[in-house]
């Protein structure tokens, strides 16, 4: 039986590493965690700020289904803000036992993720940059992914 998943992209934290592209990073994650680990996709969002992102990463996005939403202009932590509460909301519908995949290395979501882990036992699959990762989201992970040179890998 599969768990249902989200993926949440913080792109303003982990951008698209240089001789990669948006599609290959949504590709790695679908074909490096979500199929082997046995998890339904049912949302894949990517969160920034609209306006900075180039329009080609908004082209391919949209061509594979990821939904991009806007962080607010200008406000500090809008973008984690805003994952959060997309988090909290897929939580909510899908229920106990779900799995978010976070793209992102920062500190922010500990709190909340670590709440959610324990009240609702969601799977938190964490991937970073190697050393961009905060060791307190890297404790609470439930495995840390490293991109780097095209390759995602359990650290």
């Amino acid at each position: 039986m599969t768990k249902p998943c989200a993926v949440f992209w913080d792109i303003q934290n982990i951008d698209v590493p240089k001789g990669q592209t948006v599609d290959s990073i949504v590709d790695l994650i679908r074909s490096t965690i979500i199929k082997p680990y046995n998890l339904n996709e049912i949302s894949f969002f990517c969160v920034c700020d609209v306006h900075q992102l180039p329009s080609n990463f908004g082209q391919s996005l949209t061509a594979l289904n990821v939904d991009i939403v806007q962080a607010y202009n200008g406000i500090k932590y809008s973008a984690d803000i805003k994952i959060m509460e997309l988090i909290r909301k897929f939580v909510k519908v899908v229920g106990q036992g779900c799995t978010i995949i976070l793209l992102s290395g920062d500190a922010e979501y500990y709190d909340a993720l670590s709440d959610l882990k324990r009240l609702h036992n969601i799977s938190i699959y964490l991937i970073g940059l190697a050393n961009s990762c905060s060791p307190e989201l890297d404790k609470i992970s439930d495995i840390t992914f490293i991109l780097s040179n095209g390759v995602l890998k359990p650290d």
